[in-house]
């Protein structure tokens, strides 16, 4: 039995939930995406039992917004577990170190499964580590180690997979989209309206964490409104200001213009002589996957090195000089998440830059080869769906030359742009971080997308028909 088929079998035997008999209508799909995504936010809210306060958690600093997480809660792991099984099958299929072939619909249903078995077998191991972790650091309800690392790896175990299976009902068809998409917007938006509205007071200064509420505070009670233009303060490093609301709404808008360019190749086809039309290729042809990588390197470095201090202390503080790069301002440094932290660690601030664009330019041009993005693969496709470019001859290797011509420039130039875009983010203190503006801009703009085809279908029954729905 070969690798994916093990995984296939184990997938077959969880838990799953089964496809809907009837196509639910529009406003069906979207209670169950909602209710998905209240359940979600509950469990992102419901501290994790037996762990009552944690050290663990100030020495390391997880990718909240792309494993849609939250420290503490059930939804600890978040999405992290699916994410990284469907990055690692889909390399594995794309650079072919695994046999199959996804237009089959046998070999489609048989990679969804291993997908969902590896992401079964990733809950199993970082439930079990971080349980161990979190029981072996924090102050807890009594008892022993073991004790208490049983019960919060059986909570993890059970959340995340519950998340699993939210994630598979959208995507069978009850909800609109998928899991893993509605629940990254979600932590996004919930991030950036903690930002702006939030009013609880958790600052020195007793503000509002909120930048709206803590301008109204600081107005009512005749403080000092320059303080809340650029934070600089070391005792409330998080505090937002009136420089990252910009950002957030300049950058915001600079996405969704480059995310809705594309760059047009004329074709004609086969079948249809005579009537030519182009491909569109998108601007940010990598999407945001180059800072992805990025950020989860440096995530799981940073990991590595809490892991290693039980281990041995000098590896530990190796990784941890390492990690510090992938961060700005670095992990336990008392400095305000602001511009203004530019000015107290320039070097810190261009070490940063450099790394961050330098590896989102390697990860950008990986990904294009391994993920079936590149001209040879985009060329065979093309000759399969009998499209021609005019005036060349059909032949991959031609067509292949073509391609290159765009999709290499294209690749490498929108690498650069969406790693410039997630470091002027943090510089600049936006809400949400850039990876979380990226992220969240292409996801709306996908469900805006969905929901105008959707309605389409719902209004025009003859276009469901003529698409075999």
């Amino acid at each position: 039995m070969s690798f994916i088929d093990s995984l296939a079998r184990l997938g077959e035997y969880l838990p799953a939930v089964t496809k809907p008999k009837e196509k639910p209508s529009l406003g069906q799909k979207l209670v169950w995406s909602i209710i998905a995504v209240i359940v979600y936010l509950i469990m992102a809210s419901t501290p994790l039992y037996g762990i009552t306060s944690t050290s663990f958690f100030k020495n390391l600093i997880l990718e909240q917004i792309i494993f849609a997480s939250t420290a503490g809660t059930l939804a600890q792991l978040g999405i992290g577990p699916i994410i990284t099984a469907g990055l690692i099958m889909q390399i594995l299929a794309g650079s072919k170190l695994i046999q199959i072939d996804l237009n089959d619909p046998d070999d489609r249903v048989r990679f969804t499964e291993a997908q969902k078995g590896l992401a079964f077998i990733f809950i199993l191991v970082e439930s079990a580590l971080f349980g161990y972790v979190l029981a072996r650091t924090s102050s807890s309800i009594g008892g022993s180690i073991l004790f208490i690392a049983g019960i919060v790896i059986l909570q993890l175990i059970v959340a995340t997979f519950l998340i699993l299976l939210l994630d598979e009902m959208i995507q069978k068809g009850w909800g609109l989209g998928s899991g893993v998409s509605l629940f990254i917007l979600a932590g996004v938006m919930k991030i950036m309206f903690w930002d702006m509205f939030g009013i609880a007071s958790v600052s020195s200064q007793n503000l509002p964490v909120g930048f709206f509420p803590a301008l109204i505070s600081t107005l009512l009670s005749h403080g000092n409104v320059l303080n809340l233009l650029v934070n600089t303060s070391t005792k409330d490093p998080f505090q937002p200001d009136l420089v990252g609301l910009v950002t957030t709404i300049v950058l915001i808008i600079i996405t969704i213009y480059l995310t809705t360019m594309t760059i047009e190749i004329p074709v004609t086809s086969q079948r249809l002589r005579g009537i030519r039309r182009t491909i569109p290729l998108n601007f940010l042809y990598v999407s945001s996957i180059p800072v992805i990588f990025v950020a989860v390197l440096g995530s799981d470095i940073q990991l590595f090195a809490s892991l290693a201090a039980y281990v041995s202390p000098s590896a530990s503080s190796v990784l941890n000089a390492i990690s510090a790069a992938f961060f700005f301002p670095p992990p336990n440094v008392s400095i305000p998440h602001s511009v203004f932290a530019i000015v107290l660690d320039p070097i810190g601030a261009v070490e940063y830059t450099v790394i961050f664009i330098v590896l989102s330019i390697l990860f950008g041009l990986l990904w294009v080869d391994v993920a079936g993005l590149d001209p040879a693969t985009q060329a065979q496709q093309l000759i399969e769906a009998g499209i021609e470019i005019p005036g060349v001859r059909s032949n991959p290797k031609v067509i292949e030359g073509i391609l290159s011509r765009y999709i290499y420039p294209l690749a490498f130039f929108s690498s650069i742009i969406v790693g410039v875009i997630a470091v002027v983010a943090t510089l600049l203190g936006a809400y949400g971080t850039g990876i979380g503006i990226l992220l969240a801009v292409t996801i709306a703009i996908q469900y805006y997308s969905l929901l105008a085809y959707e309605r389409s279908l719902e209004m025009y029954p003859i276009l469901r028909r003529l698409i075999g729905e």
